[in-house]
């Protein structure tokens, strides 16, 4: 009975110690209470931030002495940011006519056991705390609560990209081995959103690139372009200048993320050409028309001219031309929208093009595409131009050939590289060295199949004349 006794006791002190080291000290060091910062959860910080994206705008638009955008984007207006992403499905979070319903106090629910508190961010200088809350609740008034934090450096690195790296992943009380705390967050984002840490991350950044081991997300000019090449390769041609001329300012401190652009150096010059006046083409029987009239001139040019017959095309017709074959293929349109104060005020700007147009001057032809930014109806407008000057020929095999002379946009020279890197985006066959070459085929094209051999190219007296012959 003795030995019973004692083997019992023991046995009891075994289960103790096991209980102790499997479930009350995981719960003890886990667990941890956290505060989501409530106060950032109300619109007035939404306010604050596009009021002052709105003055800057206001201010670029209205007033040409004034070149630079700048946002602070600060830690209340990011939180409510992640706040209203992660709350969207549920319309009772914070909502004083359900303040008796569970769903009140968490952003997200998880069965009925599981409330995520929510996920918010501390700013440094160059760093970033973000910190995960999450409730298991035992019974409606008993839960025990943990939270995660991530501890993240943010550097520019000899490439000039940007790399958030995790220095310090915490559960609880307890501070994880990297590798270790990678596993963690994988396995809770597994169960919470059925992700893993890379999918998370990919999900909810998708430009740039993840390093799981290094646990580094890493971001620089070529992600970001690529990433705005799907949105429009416009804005993706934009950002490798603004990154080759160093506009584009970004830092992160105790105050928020500052963002500074400028934009003055891109500002329309006043000697630019204006836009030239045309009647759009709506469809092939328009162009049928068009050519028809071209074909015509030419006819008549090669009854006086019969050894040395010619087209002469002026700017209207080059144009109509142009814009016919292009169609939408480069002008653009892209509005954004936000709400600027607590009344629900919406302010739209948009951000377009006019259609690619053609001057010619002297011996010079010019292919120019004017962009403004400006508020939706409004009339005034920041203005930016491209233009190209070339000269014009024909090669040995019949291509027309236009040798470039410069490009700029306000006053910031493109150098060939970069104008390659910007019109291989639409054409990457289009530009040899320093020349854009038309191959003949595609002439004939614009000419509806005329099998034409064009022998010679120039620009005269605000026209382009081709020199040619029957095939």
């Amino acid at each position: 009975m003795k030995f019973f006794r004692k083997f019992l006791i023991k046995l009891l002190v075994i289960v103790f110690v096991l209980v102790g080291i499997f479930i009350v000290i995981p719960l003890v060091v886990f667990h941890k209470s956290v505060t989501q910062p409530l106060s950032d959860y109300n619109e007035t910080h939404e306010t604050m931030f596009y009021q002052s994206l709105d003055d800057h705008l206001q201010a670029l638009i209205q007033d040409d002495n004034h070149d630079t955008i700048e946002v602070l984007v600060f830690e209340s207006f990011l939180n409510r940011a992640i706040q209203k992403e992660l709350s969207k499905d549920n319309p009772k979070f914070m909502n004083p006519l359900n303040e008796d319903d569970v769903e009140y106090r968490y952003m997200m629910m998880f069965s009925d056991r599981v409330g995520l508190k929510g996920v918010w961010t501390k700013m440094g200088d160059n760093a970033l705390l973000v910190t995960v809350g999450i409730d298991v609740l035992v019974t409606q008034s008993v839960k025990y609560q943990t939270a995660m934090q991530i501890d993240l450096d943010i550097v520019l690195n000899e490439s000039n990209q940007y790399v958030l790296k995790i220095d310090k992943i915490k559960v609880g009380k307890l501070g994880l081995p990297l590798k270790l705390g990678a596993n963690v967050t994988s396995y809770i984002l597994d169960k919470l959103q059925g992700k893993s840490l890379d999918e998370f991350v990919l999900d909810a950044l998708p430009f740039g690139q993840f390093d799981s081991k290094e646990l580094a997300y890493t971001v620089g000019e070529s992600e970001l372009t690529d990433y705005l090449y799907k949105i429009d390769p416009s804005f993706s041609a934009l950002l490798k200048i603004i990154y080759e001329e160093a506009l584009l300012y970004m830092d992160f401190s105790d105050d928020g993320f500052e963002i500074s652009l400028n934009m003055g150096k891109f500002r329309r010059l006043f000697t630019d050409y204006d836009e030239v006046v045309f009647t759009k083409l709506e469809n092939d029987a328009d162009k049928a028309v068009l050519m028809a009239d071209i074909a015509s001139n030419a006819a008549m040019n090669a009854a006086l001219n019969p050894f040395d017959p010619r087209i002469e095309l002026d700017e209207v017709k080059l144009n109509q031309i142009l814009d016919y074959q292009l169609q939408d293929k480069v002008a653009f349109e892209y509005p954004f929208k936000f709400k600027l104060n607590l009344n629900g005020v919406l302010k739209e700007y948009r951000f377009k093009s006019s259609v690619l147009f053609i001057k010619m001057v002297g011996s010079e032809l010019s292919l120019h595409l004017k962009m403004m930014l400006s508020e939706k109806d409004g009339v005034e407008a920041f203005e930016m131009q491209f233009n190209l000057t070339t000269t014009v020929g024909m090669n040995v095999d019949g291509d027309m050939v236009l040798t470039i002379l410069s490009s700029n946009i306000g006053e910031i020279n493109l150098e060939i590289e970069t104008l390659k890197s910007m019109i291989d985006i639409f054409d990457s066959s289009l530009m040899e060295n320093d020349t854009l070459v038309i191959p003949k085929e595609k002439l004939n094209e614009m000419f509806q199949g005329a099998n034409l051999s064009f022998n010679d190219a120039y620009v005269s007296s605000n026209s382009l004349y081709l020199h040619f012959g029957i095939e």
